[in-house]
C-alpha cells in the first residue's frame, strides 16, 4: 500500500491570533507546516510551542509583505521546494487594518501599505507558488471579510478585491482548489483596532473554533 506524504501547508501570519490557532491545530493533524510572519523572534517562539506539543518542526521564513517584492516571493518558493519538495496548501491569513477612518482622511502612505498586506501580497505569494500548487493539486485558502461597514478604509476596500481575486484564481485555474473563507467575528486585536468600542456583549467566535473550520478547508 503506498504511503500518502504528509501534507506541506504554508501559513502566513502565523503568529497572529487566528494564526497561532491554526498553526496548532493543523500540526496536531500531522501536516508539514512552513510559517511566515512578519517578526523571527515571535516565528521562533511559535515554532519552539509547536515542537515541545510534540509536534513537527515547522520551517519558517520572515517576510513583511508590505514591502516584499515578486523577487522575494520567488526565493521563497526555491526554499519550499528544496525543503519539502512539494506544496500542497496554502492559507492566507496575514491582515493589517490599521485604524478606522474616513476615505478622506486616510493616509497615502497607511493606503498603500495595506494594500500592499491585504491585497497585492496574496496575488504575489499565490502566483509564486502557483507551480508547487499544480504539482500536487493544492489548495489555496484567502481569508474574507463579511464586514461593509463605513469607515474601514484601505482595509475594506483590499478585501473586496481579494474576494473578487479569489473568483479569478478559482475560474482561471482548475488545477487546484481556491476557496475564499469568511469568519465570524472573533475576539483578535485586528477585531478590536476597527471596532474599539465594541462591549462585552458582543458575540465573538473563538479563533480555536474558526481555526479547526480552516484545517478542515485545507486537509
Amino acid at each position: 500500500m503506498a504511503i500518502t506524504p504528509q501534507p506541506v501547508l504554508l501559513l502566513t501570519g502565523a503568529t497572529g491570533g487566528l494564526g497561532r490557532a491554526t498553526v496548532m491545530q493543523a500540526a496536531q493533524r500531522g501536516a508539514r507546516l512552513i510559517l511566515l510572519g512578519r517578526k523571527p523572534e515571535a516565528l521562533m517562539q511559535l515554532a519552539d510551542e509547536v515542537v515541545e506539543a510534540g509536534f513537527h518542526e515547522p520551517m519558517l521564513h520572515a517576510i513583511d509583505l508590505s514591502g516584499a517584492q515578486p523577487e522575494d516571493y520567488a526565493q521563497l518558493a526555491e526554499l519550499i521546494t528544496a525543503h519539502a519538495g512539494r506544496l500542497d496548501g496554502l492559507l492566507h491569513l496575514a491582515a493589517d487594518a490599521g485604524a478606522p477612518a474616513p476615505l478622506a482622511h486616510v493616509d497615502p502612505t497607511v493606503w498603500h501599505r495595506l494594500l500592499r498586506v491585504n491585497l497585492t501580497a496574496p496575488f504575489l505569494l499565490t502566483r509564486a507558488c502557483l507551480p508547487l500548487l499544480k504539482q500536487s493539486s493544492g489548495k489555496v485558502v484567502f481569508l474574507g471579510d463579511a464586514c461593509e461597514a463605513a469607515y474601514l478604509g484601505a482595509y475594506g476596500v483590499a478585501k473586496a478585491g481579494l474576494a473578487r481575486q479569489a473568483t479569478q484564481w478559482a475560474e482561471e485555474q482548475p488545477g487546484i482548489h481556491v476557496q475564499l473563507f469568511t469568519p465570524p467575528p472573533m475576539p483578535t486585536s485586528l477585531r478590536a483596532r476597527l471596532f474599539p468600542g465594541e462591549g462585552p456583549s458582543a458575540v465573538l467566535t473563538p479563533v480555536e473554533a474558526v481555526a479547526r473550520q480552516l484545517v478542515d478547508t485545507l486537509l
